[in-house]
């Protein structure tokens, strides 16, 4: 008998749609002045610069190998995943090699973002806005849940991740790894992270634990063609589908395949979603009632969607994996993250304003050294503002088109209309945000002299 009331399940629609119109497959736009983050966080979005790579992908699915296994950054706190739970559900454990299989990253960040990191409006090798959808999810792998988007000064993990396609695609990595491990949602037979047919729930998850990825659910297209073709429009599709899809049919660059096919197996839906069956929508729905009717929490020991657990795929293939020495690791992340040097050209800036005009003054970041240098400012006065608050700056090593520009110039917004008359000083920390954890700085030092009054004196004391 039906368990779920007319009165819950509107109820329910109401707020799964409200998440799924926020998570549902991201749309490009660039950098929004008018865009609010309302699902994390209540400010506009970042404006990150970012660096688009080479058209053919290859850094991007370089980093995605070594990310997979946990070899992109092994011990930076915010970017590894510390494990993956196997076994069945009564007895899952850590695996002795974590490990997520490359291919479904691959799918996943081309259904994401097809492998670009900037926005579509920046030519490859070159930088520029990072890509931003309409929920306010970043980059390549299109990361939303590790952004608080408050409006302030991004934290160190933020301006990883919005700037550089190395740190979006570990964080990526770990928000899959996180859906996997998490209790919270179903798993398919025994746990087996070497089968991709077992990431079936956490790829769902990635994308948002919604109805509309639901693949018997009201809004999919029951008559879509499966395998999904990765080559048309997402509509009438579940997520999961999209990814699975483009693992059987991979996308072409200049008529060369990303990586090979691969006979991946989707649930079968005439038989799983029968009623009383686990693909069946009363499970979800039942889930999500014992979520919101019981006192439920992520960490609770109790599945509340232990109704959908799925036997296990049969004729799975284990698909071959890179073969990643230590040496080969060290010498791929040599060649993803360079050796940065931060450089700044002026580190003392006389600005004068009045009620009419302000000069322009910038702030022009250099990396001396190789790859590619995360900056992030942060103002120490209120007055003190900047358009940009984090990016790259490109050094040597790293492919740039003709006539794109390699340094980083930020421009100074100067929100001084609630000083006083005379000269103030104010500072602005530029950071380099370098791949072993340490940050190093350079401090550049603003002077305002608002509505004519005489520049700095020596004895002339400064507020």
């Amino acid at each position: 008998m039906r368990t779920v009331s007319i009165h819950w399940l509107s109820l329910f629609l109401a707020v799964v749609g409200g998440i799924s119109a926020l998570l549902l497959i991201p749309t490009s736009t660039g950098h929004s002045q008018g865009l609010v983050c309302s699902a994390f966080g209540g400010g506009p979005p970042f404006n990150f610069q970012t660096y688009e790579a080479t058209s053919d992908r290859q850094p991007y699915l370089l980093a995605q190998q070594l990310a997979a296994q946990n070899l992109l950054f092994p011990n930076d706190p915010d970017f590894a995943f510390d494990e993956l739970l196997v076994g069945p559900v009564d007895a899952r454990r850590p695996a002795a090699q974590p490990a997520v299989p490359v291919q479904l990253l691959n799918a996943i960040g081309w259904i994401e973002s097809q492998l670009i990191q900037a926005s579509p409006r920046v030519p490859y090798e070159s930088v520029g806005d990072v890509l931003i959808s309409s929920s306010c999810a970043y980059g390549l792998m299109q990361v939303a849940s590790s952004f608080n988007n408050t409006g302030g000064i991004p934290t160190r993990r933020e301006s990883l991740a919005g700037s550089h396609y190395a740190y979006n695609i570990a964080a990526g990595v770990r928000v899959l790894a996180d859906k996997w491990n998490a209790e919270f949602f179903p798993i398919v037979g025994q746990g087996n992270n070497r089968l991709i047919e077992s990431w079936y729930y956490a790829t769902w998850a990635y994308n948002g634990w919604a109805l509309s990825n639901h693949p018997a659910g009201v809004e999919v297209d029951p008559f879509r063609q499966l395998p999904y073709a990765c080559d048309g429009p997402f509509n009438g599709y579940a997520y999961q589908e999209l990814v699975f899809g483009c693992l059987s049919n991979p996308p072409s660059v200049d008529g060369v395949a990303l990586w090979a096919p691969l006979d991946v197996r989707l649930p079968d839906l005439p038989t799983l979603a029968q009623f009383g069956g686990p693909l069946h929508p009363d499970a979800f729905f039942r889930g999500w009632s014992t979520v919101f009717t019981a006192p439920f929490t992520g960490a609770d020991a109790s599945r509340p969607f232990a109704e959908m657990n799925l036997p296990g795929p049969s004729a799975a293939i284990v698909p071959p994996q890179p073969n990643i020495s230590p040496a080969r690791a060290a010498a791929a992340r040599a060649e993803i993250l360079g050796q940065a040097t931060l450089a700044v050209d002026q580190t003392e800036l006389e600005v004068s304003v009045t009620d009419e005009r302000t000069d322009r003054a910038t702030i022009t970041i250099r990396n001396t050294g190789a790859g590619l240098l995360v900056y992030r400012l942060v103002p120490q006065q209120e007055w003190l503002r900047i358009d940009v608050p984090a990016g790259v700056a490109v050094g040597s090593g790293v492919p740039l088109m003709a006539g794109a520009e390699a340094d980083a110039t930020i421009l100074l917004d100067l929100r001084v209309s609630g000083l006083p008359e005379g000269l103030h000083q104010g500072s602005i920390m530029v950071e380099a945000l370098l791949p072993d954890g340490t940050i190093d700085v350079v401090q550049v030092t603003v002077v305002v002299d608002k509505q004519g009054v005489a520049r700095y004196e020596a004895g002339t004391p400064l507020s």
